[in-house]
């Protein structure tokens, strides 16, 4: 079975749009725009008092296909996902989950200990923890009397 969007009984023009990009996916296997968007995975950045903490949504990626580097105030994530192939004797209708590769960079807003960055992939989504440098840490002054 096929499927398709409804057709309405008003004209709208963003569906002869998707007719469209259909065809293409279905010619191509993917969207015509697919890459060329520039999607980047979607990141959280949380901030505590010893470090920062940064969590990418990167489902179906090897873990083998990602880099992490951190260079004195940027951190550097690189990655790539295969094309899924159909199965042999198989074609797709619809093809959706991207494929190919993506580089993010993000200033760093304080100096980050670099020998202790570590680096998790679990369920689809990668964990990079930054402890900050004993100087960008805060620390408590003692005030003197007198």
């Amino acid at each position: 079975m096929f499927w398709r969007r409804s057709r309405q009984s008003t004209w709208n023009p963003w569906s002869d749009l998707w007719d469209l990009q259909d065809e293409f996916s279905r010619a191509f296997g993917a969207s015509p725009w697919q890459g060329l968007s520039g999607e980047f995975p979607a990141v959280n950045v949380y901030e505590s008092d010893d470090a920062l903490e940064l969590s990418m949504k990167l489902p179906g990626i090897n873990p083998k296909d990602l880099d992490v580097t951190v260079n004195q105030d940027t951190l550097t994530l690189k990655g790539s996902r295969e094309v899924d192939k159909a199965p042999e004797g198989a074609e797709y209708l619809r093809q959706e989950r991207g494929a190919g590769s993506f580089v993010r960079s993000f200033a760093l807003p304080f100096p980050v200990n670099t020998g202790e960055v570590a680096a998790r992939y679990q369920d689809g989504i990668l964990t990079v923890r930054l402890p900050k440098a004993e100087s960008a840490q805060p620390r408590k002054i003692a005030i003197k009397a007198g």
